[in-house]
């Protein structure tokens, strides 16, 4: 059969642990029974029990002969905990390894395994595989390669020497040598003024904090979002919507009579919210994203008739049925934000499209392929 979890582990005993969970991945449903039917007590005859695996509760008075941690047990769908032997000579250990592989469960040596803490154990899911209703994590691998952590430091570094070099030849310009750059009436851009201590040593964190501060204004100073359209809301504030941003070009579909909703073509008429992208294989909102949600929220109070449709998308990689999975997540995650923000739910709808409509076509690059893993938004109704 054809492997779709390799289990890596610290010590024979926690492999085992590891086989039973990556088991419990591939088949989420079992029962006690199951499990003891996959595994039985022929893969460990000197254990001192009639099953490998028991419930908690009969491992009372004999706690040496299996996992006691909490932490440890095999927790069912039912949320029934189980307890597995603890003791698994080389021999038990090779035979229970080689009897995974008929379910799909391959075991890496333990001399090849990652750099985690010693004694616990590690999933990585092959090729398309990816358990039921669950989203990739930074401490799980797809496809052999393993989420990097801290891979966003090099674009926030790069950011920074450009944001640099921008200022720099700013001020060196002379007023008849450079144009003066425009700046919408309505918005004000303040200098950033970060500094570190002479006295003070450069740290990552120092130099995180110079980072952060410029990447916070990295839009104000790079993007001309031109004149904003200054709203009153029913609350009685004003509100600047800058154009060229997608939430200027919702009000204006919104508030325009002219503008119709396109029924018979329902490829057109979409808007990418520039700010909800996602990482690979992800679907949480990042900070920026749930600010660009309030502001659509705050639209579709503006016109209490209207209805929206949350499309979800993902890039090219991967097959298509995670991709629909995927991209169904993230429709609906930001379809359930503009509802906690106080739309009614009957007013937004989602759904997941995988990796078509691609706003990047060659899916060729990291660039590219991140700007296809986002959201856009559909008037439905006016």
């Amino acid at each position: 059969m054809e492997s779709k979890i390799r289990v890596y582990g610290k010590s024979q005993s926690r492999t085992v642990l590891g086989i039973i969970n990556a088991y419990l991945k591939l088949y989420p449903d079992s029962t006690l029974s199951d499990l003891q039917r996959a595994f039985p007590k022929s893969l460990n005859p000197k254990s001192f029990t009639d099953n490998i695996i028991v419930p908690v509760k009969e491992t009372i008075g004999q706690e040496k002969q299996f996992f006691e941690r909490e932490d440890e047990q095999v927790v069912l769908k039912n949320g029934e905990r189980l307890a597995l032997v603890e003791i698994w000579p080389k021999e038990d250990y090779e035979a229970i390894s080689e009897h995974a592989k008929q379910y799909g469960i391959e075991v890496a040596k333990i001399e090849e395994s990652k750099p985690f803490e010693k004694g616990s154990y590690e999933l990585e899911y092959l090729g398309d595989f990816l358990p039921q209703g669950e989203i990739p994590t930074t401490t799980e691998i797809i496809d052999g390669e393993k989420k990097r952590k801290f891979g966003w430091w090099w674009w926030l570094i790069l950011l920074l020497l450009l944001l640099l070099l921008i200022l720099f030849f700013w001020k060196k310009c002379s007023c008849s040598e450079c144009s003066t750059p425009k700046v919408a009436a309505t918005e004000s851009v303040m200098p950033v003024a970060t500094t570190v201590a002479a006295t003070d040593s450069i740290t990552p964190d120092s130099i995180k904090n110079v980072v952060d501060t410029l990447a916070n204004k990295a839009n104000d100073l790079i993007k001309d979002l031109g004149d904003a359209l200054s709203i009153t809301l029913p609350d009685g504030k004003e509100w600047k919507i800058p154009k060229n941003t997608p939430e200027f070009k919702l009000f204006s579909f919104l508030n325009s009579p002219d503008a119709k909703v396109d029924e018979s073509d329902k490829t057109q008429g979409w808007i990418t919210l520039d700010r909800l992208s996602f990482g690979k294989g992800k679907a949480n909102l990042a900070p920026e994203a749930e600010s660009q949600l309030k502001n659509i929220a705050m639209i579709m109070k503006f016109f209490p008739n209207s209805q929206v449709k949350m499309g979800g998308y993902s890039d090219n990689t991967g097959s298509n049925e995670l991709n629909m999975k995927l991209s169904a997540q993230r429709a609906k995650v930001a379809a359930n934000k503009l509802i906690a923000l106080g739309v009614n739910a009957n007013r937004v709808a989602s759904e997941g499209y995988g990796s078509q409509f691609p706003v990047c076509p060659a899916n060729d690059t990291d660039a590219c392929r991140a700007a296809n893993r986002r959201v856009d938004v559909k008037v439905t109704q006016k």
